[in-house]
């Protein structure tokens, strides 16, 4: 069944319009979760099914689980998450990982990352191609994410599967998003390699490319939508106050302090991956991870500098690097690993230096839709 007629099922005879619908989708293929602040306890290794082509709700130190066959699926449920209430703003002061603003001209205005901001009738393109790693155990009809794997269980093959997903925002925000979703479910490797005709039967590569469209922002049932620019005065604009902002939401539900940091930072990552928040919410996020204490550079490339995350009480130890491109403020590679033992290295069919997650993204402005 196709997602999105799953969402037509929720709450069976309560009236749902085409809007709340495309609200739901806009959700769905986009994998959003930006500024929605949840106290993300460790990783619990259960099911869930795969989402035609599209793998959703990526966040820093979570994977979603992909599993299809002969285990029956959750009931889909789509929640509407209040965006919390707008804070006072504070003035950043740009820190060191960031190039100097140019004044914009004849306003005496100075802009973070001149150059990045669509204007009107333009559009913000962000194609982000997603490869994740996949195993199935012996005599398995279903496969999942090496953070998923039930316990105890020895995968005998794995394969890396490949998504794209691209969004549109406009030049004026208040205009109309469009996401599209695909090619999906393209195989680039298989381990071992004669065991590709398995994964062929269960997952086929896709070509199809959805679309959708949403005016203002991502689409959901809660003012301000996510990306608007009302969406963004949420958040501080100092880089420590922005990490104590999601601290404090974080620690409403848990009492860790170590892991309340690091759901403090995994929000930071969230933000910054997505790509298209305006140019100064950028320079804060950036910053904000700079001055985390918990993101270590580790190679500077250019103008690309990647920082490496460790992620050890919130969930499953897993270590997370963002490559962020410091002219443009946009995010060019993100991945994710989950550690393994050594005997889980053993039993891992897939090369022990592939992350569980690769996102790289291609972000650039463009005169009109293609």
């Amino acid at each position: 069944m196709d997602v999105f007629e799953r969402v037509r099922e929720v709450n069976t005879g309560v009236s749902l319009t085409d809007e709340r619908i495309a609200g739901a989708r806009a959700r769905l293929l986009e994998g959003i979760d930006s500024g929605m602040v949840t106290a993300r306890k460790r990783v619990s290794r259960r099911p869930m099914f795969l989402i035609a082509g599209a793998v959703v709700g990526v966040a820093a130190a979570t994977a979603t689980v992909v599993v299809v066959g002969l285990l029956t699926a959750p009931d889909a449920r789509v929640e509407a998450i209040p965006a919390p209430s707008p804070t006072a703003e504070s003035t950043r002061q740009p820190g060191e990982v960031l190039p100097h603003p140019a004044p914009t001209g004849g306003t005496g205005i100075t802009e973070p990352f001149p150059g990045t901001t669509p204007q009107a009738g333009q559009y913000l393109s962000i194609e982000t191609t997603d490869d994740r790693i996949m195993y199935r155990g012996a005599g398995d009809s279903w496969f999942y994410e090496w953070s998923y794997r039930p316990d105890g269980a020895a995968p005998i093959t794995a394969a890396i599967y490949r998504n794209v997903n691209t969004l549109f925002v406009p030049g004026d925000r208040s205009g109309e998003w469009v996401g599209r979703s695909g090619p999906a479910n393209d195989r680039i490797a298989s381990f071992p390699a004669d065991q590709s005709g398995d994964w062929e039967a269960m997952l086929p590569f896709s070509g199809d490319v959805q679309t959708w469209t949403y005016p203002g922002g991502i689409g959901g049932e809660t003012l301000p939508l996510t990306g608007s620019e009302e969406w963004y005065l949420q958040y501080p604009q100092d880089p420590q106050a922005l990490l104590q902002w999601f601290r404090d939401r974080a620690s409403e539900g848990m009492a860790d302090p170590a892991a309340v940091d690091e759901v403090a930072l995994s929000n930071v990552i969230d933000v910054l991956v997505e790509n298209y928040a305006p140019a100064p919410t950028r320079a804060t996020f950036i910053e904000a991870l700079a001055v985390s204490g918990h993101a270590e550079i580790t190679s500077t490339d250019g103008d690309i500098v990647t920082y490496r995350c460790r992620f050890t009480e919130m969930s499953d130890p897993s270590t997370v690097t963002v490559s962020v491109d410091r002219t443009t403020g946009w995010v060019v590679e993100y991945t994710s690993r989950h550690d393994r033992t050594d005997a889980d290295s053993l039993a891992d069919p897939a090369p022990t230096a592939t992350p569980d997650i690769r996102k790289t993204i291609t972000t650039r402005i463009v005169d009109a839709l293609p």
